[in-house]
């Protein structure tokens, strides 16, 4: 798909056409030298150093890595935040890109590096070229794949010195056309818990088993009875996920161990439904567990929570883009998502909005966490100039 921007931009889009080359460069520099969650020390500096070049003023006090960034014009107390991340993948690369990771085990298979370059492009362009009144707030996040470097952030005083009116993020999208943008109201992504659940029985040879109590049959009537959950324990209406990922127990053919293990995720949007769900894992597991003379060690440990947008700020993203692009180029009917991300934390604690960006069609490499991908370089223009239509737009339109 070929997207239009609207006649009215062309002199903006000029300018992003004429520096498009150079940012192709730099968000391959990144793909090339990737570096994993609470270790972007060099993609800090890098960063840094940009933004200092162009004369941007930066703020590196509140974690090891990542970097803030501020742009202000006018005399306008208003303030916008524009986040993106900028941490990379434990997973080998398998491509045959002439920029490939230069770093065995290590990638951008999430397309940060595209998201951290679409952010320096319009910053470039904010600072050097546009008029507005007010504040720019540049959040480059580190360790969004890992433990929630929003939340550290957060936690760490980022909007107590600098509050924002709203804040904003993209992730590109694999399964829609390049440059689309689709801007929805609601929730987007999930909210996780993490399982972990020991079954304690009692070991003896696989020959006599009513001699023992068997951890292994018990660990798969659990399994199967924890899919009753969603089934029968909450409307079809709400949405629950609960799966288990790793089984672990036993070590010969002939022998009952003494303990399994299982490992898995929960993922909701309605905290409400969170919390009825921890207790009917307990209750299930514990009961059939009970049942079977055997004894549970359930945790459940709360994770990212669901990133949910604001409708005002969703409004005003979708009223930017309606001055940029023509209509085919933005969907508003994107459904939620049972990935899981960590701006959800910054939108619990500031009003904004999380959108996204087509990165093609779906395909066997493209897709997010995946070794062959790869962002798509044309997203970098049309990314770049949406990122600074919306911040002036926001800027000259949000009421205070």
């Amino acid at each position: 798909m070929t997207l239009h921007f609207l006649d009215e931009n062309q002199e903006k889009i000029q300018w992003f056409k004429k520096h498009e080359n150079d940012f192709i460069k730099m968000r391959q520099f990144f793909h090339e030298n990737p570096e994993l969650s609470k270790k972007e020390f060099a993609t800090t500096d890098k960063i840094n150093k940009l933004l200092e070049s162009w004369g941007i003023k930066t703020d590196r006090s509140f974690l090891e890595t990542g970097v803030v960034g501020l742009i202000k014009k006018g005399t306008s107390s208003k303030r916008i935040g524009l986040r993106a991340d900028i941490d990379a993948l434990p997973i080998d690369e398998n491509t045959d890109l002439t920029y490939k990771s230069k770093k065995a085990g290590i990638m951008h298979a999430c397309g940060h590096d595209g998201h951290l370059a679409m952010l320096l492009f319009a910053a470039k362009y904010l600072q050097e070229e546009a008029d507005f009144d007010g504040e720019i707030l540049l959040i480059f996040q580190p360790n969004e794949e890992d433990s929630a470097g929003a939340r550290d952030l957060i936690e760490a005083g980022l909007f107590k010195k600098y509050p924002v009116d709203a804040v904003y993020a993209a992730h590109n999208f694999p399964g829609a056309d390049v440059g689309t943008l689709l801007i929805c109201d609601g929730p987007q992504m999930a909210g996780t818990v993490s399982i972990e659940i020991d079954i304690h029985g009692v070991g003896c040879h696989a020959a006599h088993p009513y001699k023992g109590v068997d951890p292994i049959v018990t660990a798969a009537q659990v399994i199967v009875a924890l899919q009753s959950i969603p089934t029968r324990n909450m409307a079809a209406t709400d949405s629950v996920i609960i799966t288990i990922g790793t089984i672990h127990g036993g070590t010969a053919h002939n022998v009952i161990p003494e303990t399994v293990k299982l490992t898995g995720t929960l993922r909701y949007f309605d905290p409400k439904i969170r919390e009825l769900t921890k207790k009917r894992i307990h209750e299930i597991t514990e009961g059939i567990c009970t049942a079977f003379g055997a004894r549970a060690d359930v945790r459940l440990q709360d994770g990212y929570i669901a990133t949910v947008n604001h409708t005002k700020e969703t409004e005003i993203a979708l009223k930017a883009a309606q001055t940029l692009f023509k209509a085919e180029a933005i969907s508003t009917e994107k459904a939620p998502s049972m990935g899981a991300e960590d701006f959800g934390f910054m939108l619990a604690d500031q009003k904004g909005s999380y959108f996204y960006i087509g990165n093609g069609p779906d395909s066997s490499t493209n897709k997010l966490h995946n070794a062959g991908f790869d962002f798509d370089d044309r997203n970098l223009l049309y990314g770049g100039v949406y990122w600074s239509v919306l911040a002036q737009y926001y800027l000259d339109n949000a009421q205070d």
